[in-house]
């Protein structure tokens, strides 16, 4: 799809970019987990070379599938050893900008032209983010009109998409690619990577559902353009915990069981199972509020949703996510959009949703190398 902020928080040219360099890296730096993808371009085509996923929290003296918020030198060393154990080794390097590390919001604001509205976002900004303007990358964008908009326009309105991104954030991710000895080409937020991924370019109202470790991410696109972002503040380390405390077992024991039970089987009776369906049927309970206001408000009603993230890996998700919803329900498959070794197939799929984003990034890359 196209993306509004292409050129959004973009570093100066490199010389291996001027280079038309055909091999990238896309990296995605999330809660629980770094990822990372490599693609090169062959006579048009996006090849996968290498792909590879670390724990965080053994960096942090935590369990794997713990959240864990790595500062530098750490981050630095977990890249190394990822970069090493996936045989990654393409110099140009694009990295993802986590939604919690930024803000994404739509504002309503008059419509008096674009002239006029380069020194209102700024000002209206204000009452959002939460530190001096100074202090973040800020950008935004014009929603189109559509034609069901006539409140909008009868109120000579328009929507406005806002993003900013703390100047710190970039400053780290900055120092971190240089000192694995990188050339970053860009920083985005993590939404567009991820819709680049996996959206079909419908224009009816598609929900993508980003079932993170530490958040469930929500982004309803309509008419390809983002239309609303919320954030569920519980994800898959919700449901270890749960079942760490109630069981009395370790956080690794418990990431362990998950994996295995999932919504479907059965471990300690039927304790377990339900322990998993509480913090999942909470989450998909706060998506379908934020859905429902969407839909009222709009007058739209959701034609699919497509899940992601290392949480669509769970049993039974899919199934469940059906019933909820009661609209057709995918998994992502980011991996689609390239080619790789037939024997590769099954691992990718079963992988896959938890790469949307390094895959989206990556395949911007490539789209702007040209």
């Amino acid at each position: 799809m196209a993306n509004p902020f292409q050129k959004l928080f973009h570093l100066g040219a490199t010389d291996l970019w001027h280079k038309k360099e055909s091999r990238v890296i896309g990296l995605d730096i999330g809660h629980s987990s770094a990822k990372a993808v490599q693609l090169r371009r062959e006579q048009g085509r996006a090849i996968l070379e290498t792909y590879g996923e670390i724990a965080l929290g053994p960096y942090g003296d935590l369990a794997i599938g713990q959240v864990a918020n790595l500062g530098t030198p750490k981050l630095v060393e977990l890249l190394r050893d990822l970069f090493t154990e996936a045989n990654i080794d393409a110099k140009l390097i694009s990295v993802s900008i986590p939604l919690r590390s930024s803000l994404l919001i739509i504002m309503e604001l008059p419509d008096v032209g674009r002239a006029k509205l380069e020194k209102i976002v700024p000002i209206e900004a204000r009452k959002y983010i939460p530190v001096p303007i100074s202090e973040v990358e800020l950008d935004w964008w014009i929603i189109p009109r559509v034609s069901e908009a006539k409140e909008a326009v009868e109120h000579q309105k328009v929507e406005v998409l806002l993003a900013a991104i703390h100047h710190e954030i970039i400053s780290q991710y900055r120092e971190v690619v240089k000192m694995v000895e990188r050339e970053a080409a860009f920083f985005e937020i993590e939404t567009f990577s991820s819709l680049r991924a996996v959206f079909s370019g419908d224009l009816s109202p598609t929900v993508i559902i980003d079932l993170g470790a530490g958040t469930t991410k929500v982004v309803v696109v309509d008419y390809g353009v983002v239309r609303l972002s919320h954030t569920v503040s519980k994800g898959a380390q919700d449901i270890t915990l749960s079942i760490s405390r109630s069981l009395g077992v370790e956080f690794a024991k418990a990431e362990e069981i998950k994996r295995q039970v999932g919504l479907v089987e059965t471990i300690e009776g039927e304790r377990v199972t339900g322990l998993v369906s509480t913090i999942v049927e909470y989450i998909f309970s706060e998506v379908t509020k934020v859905l429902t206001i969407y839909q009222h408000k709009h007058q739209r009603a959701i034609s699919k949703i497509v899940l992601i993230g290392g949480g669509a890996l769970l049993k039974g998700i899919l199934e469940t996510a059906e019933k909820s919803f009661e609209v057709p329900v995918t998994i992502g498959n980011p991996f689609g959009q390239v080619e790789y070794p037939a024997f590769l197939d099954s691992v990718l799929k079963s992988s896959g949703p938890g790469f949307a984003v390094a895959m989206g990034l990556a395949l911007r890359h490539l789209e702007e190398l040209g």
